[in-house]
């Protein structure tokens, strides 16, 4: 009988998951954390439900959705989830509340303390373990309090010793069952994620055509006017002169935009050579610091030294140029920003985090993505191009951003071979 309702409860976990693959197959339909949480909730409450009760206790696998809304939903989700469990757990069996209340904060509690530490783990094995660390973590809650209860009404029995054989065994069923979710819930987000990337190289593809169909024809005549403006402008004095100086900025800022759209088409990586990031991001610094007293902005530098990479040294000062400006210009006047350099598994990674006024969650997925910024003038054709760039050379830029707290920029940069290290001296 118990076999019986776990593969009920199974069929009940897998339910949510095949609503998240639905929604995430209809794109137009938002799968909020919340609706998520209500979602996976109500799996827990059917769970417990159609769960077998023995010796007092509810044997089901309420606990499996609820790490899943957890850790891939937040804290939002996970607390409708075990407000749902909670209601309905009163509504069952309201007198054993007492015991059975901490064991299910216990459960909550456990997913939410290593959520931060699960977002930051990029390897969907790594990812599926953590939850199911999770079923364990679960299932000791239920053993502690049960030794409790046992311990406050006398040693245990022979009929308690068999109970708690069981829920070992109980464990080991929850222990797969939440594998195999989690496995079908990172399958879901690898081809929602492929799904995304698709979308986006279709933009980039349409956008590099025209740009390389129109680009050289726009930029010919500016040419030739820019040529003209400095021809005139050397003969003019006083406010004249001062005219001719804002549309000769203004044909160069027509100028970067073209040239914008050339790297969007294609990222010039020209000749790489080796150098010291360290270095780079000195004379970053350098270049910017003018700009960022003007606007009141403090930088702040922790560098470590002889961290060498092997890149287009123009192409790569391009795009962390932009990054470090925007970081920049997000801090509003006293505000500060921080650039810290270091090894992180196995690769250089470039920390550039502002004190500004930060992104909502809808604004983070969208940077990187054509025609999106945050700026009241402005393309963001800048940050796909620095996107652009550093993926071409192997790397990666993960941007991460709390309202009111500020925006932080990861750039993970592969570090050069030995060899060339070796071969330089």
């Amino acid at each position: 009988m118990l076999v019986d309702k776990l593969l009920v409860n199974i069929f009940l976990v897998f339910v949510p998951l095949l609503v998240y693959s639905a929604l995430s197959d209809h794109r137009h339909r938002k799968h909020t954390p919340l609706l998520m949480g209500g979602v996976l909730g109500v799996s827990s409450v059917l769970c417990l439900m159609f769960s077998y009760i023995w010796y007092g206790l509810y044997w089901d696998l309420r606990y499996v959705p609820l790490i899943l809304s957890v850790l891939y939903f937040g804290p939002k989700a996970g607390l409708l989830n075990i407000t749902l469990i909670v209601m309905a757990r009163m509504y069952i069996d309201p007198e054993s509340m007492v015991v059975s209340f901490p064991s299910m904060m216990l459960c909550y509690l456990g997913p939410l303390l290593v959520r931060k530490k699960f977002m930051q783990l990029n390897s969907m094995l790594l990812r599926v373990g953590m939850n199911m660390l999770m079923s364990i973590w679960t299932n000791i809650a239920m053993l502690i309090f049960l030794l409790i209860h046992s311990w406050a009404n006398g040693r245990l029995d022979k009929d308690e010793v068999e109970l708690i054989r069981a829920i070992l065994w109980f464990g080991v069923i929850q222990f797969l069952s939440i594998g195999a979710s989690s496995f079908w819930m990172e399958f879901s987000l690898e081809r929602e994620e492929m799904r995304r990337k698709i979308k986006y190289a279709e933009h980039l593809n349409t956008l590099g055509e025209l740009a390389a169909s129109m680009a050289h024809e726009v930029r010919n005549p500016l040419t030739v006017v820019k040529g003209f403006l400095q021809m005139v402008q050397s003969g003019l004095e006083g406010k004249n002169r001062r005219y001719i100086a804002l549309a000769l900025a203004e044909v160069d800022r027509a100028e970067r935009i073209i040239s914008d759209y050339l790297n969007l088409s294609r990222p010039q990586i020209g000749n790489t050579e080796l150098m010291d990031l360290s270095g780079m991001v000195q004379q970053i610094v350098l270049l910017l610091k003018p700009m960022a007293t003007k606007q009141g902005v403090r930088l702040y530098t922790e560098l470590r030294n002889e961290i060498y990479v092997h890149m287009d040294r123009n192409q790569l000062l391009q795009a962390l140029i932009h990054v470090t400006k925007n970081a920049i210009e997000a801090a509003d006047d006293g505000g500060r920003v921080y650039i810290k350099l270091a090894i992180q598994e196995e690769k250089a990674c470039l920390h550039i985090r502002d004190t500004g006024k930060g992104m909502s969650q809808e604004h983070l997925e969208r940077v990187g993505t054509l025609f999106f910024s945050t700026k009241e003038v402005g393309t963001g054709l800048g940050t796909v191009v620095s996107f652009r760039i550093i993926e071409a050379m192997n790397g990666s830029i993960h941007y991460e951003s709390e309202p009111g707290v500020g925006t932080e920029v990861v750039i993970l940069l592969p570090l050069a071979q030995k060899s060339l290290l070796a071969a330089e001296g």
